[in-house]
């Protein structure tokens, strides 16, 4: 069986990914949610299938993270084949700021950028350095391969070409990622582990939301991406939909994408 884990697993892309994965009975798949009594719709599907386990964990508390991979390791006999790190801080509030709406308020300023990199970026690190071990032990005959979810937020020339300059301490901790994937690439360039970071694109977070609603949500961002894309279609993906195309693009990896930054069509097309 191939093993997974993936963190931030209880809705949205993350649920998306251990819906997908574990459809296939040979796969087994370790769902992490940092609160299993507000994982609903993760225990029931748990309940349903014996290739699903649910597991605690926050991914900022190495304590917990050191617990499951404990767990898992007695499951898969020490190993784990893939590593996809889902799990990361959003914080809607602040959505519209630009760097300097912060002028003034630099408590906030700090307390943003702390809260976003330590979930976003020193949480993939713990995360990552915890299951190391059972990865370099990868029971496939191929590579064992460690996904981070980025964002096209997270690309320079997004940023540059659609004038994308709010969402700034979240972006800022997705391409502070993108750069420790690349220091891991580069760390076991030797061994039998690929490292990529990978974008969902533009994902349809609202579910089945009314129509208007989700063209108030999503207008404005429209407008500003096909600013830079025109070529773009203004669809954005419902989970389920982008986690098809990037499970594509993770089947199809090897040792020659080792650090790169990939959209969900396995290249540079963020829309």
């Amino acid at each position: 069986m191939v093993s997974y884990v993936v963190t931030g697993s209880n809705r949205g892309i993350g649920f998306a990914f251990v819906q997908k994965l574990s459809a296939n009975p040979q796969n087994i798949v370790f769902a992490l949610t940092r609160n299993k009594a507000n994982s609903a719709d993760l225990l029931e599907l748990q309940s349903k299938l014996q290739n699903v386990h649910v597991l605690q964990a926050d991914i900022t508390d190495i304590l917990a993270l050191q617990d499951v991979a404990k767990e898992i390791e007695e499951v898969t006999g020490g190993t784990l084949d893939v590593l996809i790190n889902n799990g990361a801080h959003l914080s809607p509030e602040r959505d519209d700021y630009t760097l300097d709406a912060y002028d003034g308020k630099e408590d906030l300023l700090e307390k943003d950028f702390i809260d976003f990199f330590k979930v976003n970026t020193l949480g993939v690190i713990k995360t990552i350095n915890v299951f190391l071990p059972l990865l370099r032990n990868a029971s496939q005959k191929c590579l064992a391969k460690v996904i981070t979810i980025s964002a096209p937020a997270a690309e320079i020339d997004f940023n540059l070409k659609t004038g994308l300059s709010f969402w700034a301490p979240y972006a800022v901790s997705k391409a502070g990622v993108n750069m420790v994937t690349a220091k891991y690439a580069a760390r076991f360039k030797d061994d039998n582990l690929v490292f990529l970071s990978l974008s969902p694109g533009p994902v349809n977070t609202l579910g089945d939301a009314p129509k208007e609603v989700q063209e108030t949500a999503y207008g404005p961002l429209i407008e500003i991406f096909r600013s830079g894309y025109p070529e773009w279609d203004g669809e954005f993906l419902r989970p389920e939909r982008s986690v098809s195309l990037m499970l594509d693009v993770i089947s199809k990896i090897t040792a020659r994408d080792n650090g790169a930054f990939v959209s969900q069509y396995g290249n540079q097309r963020w829309l």
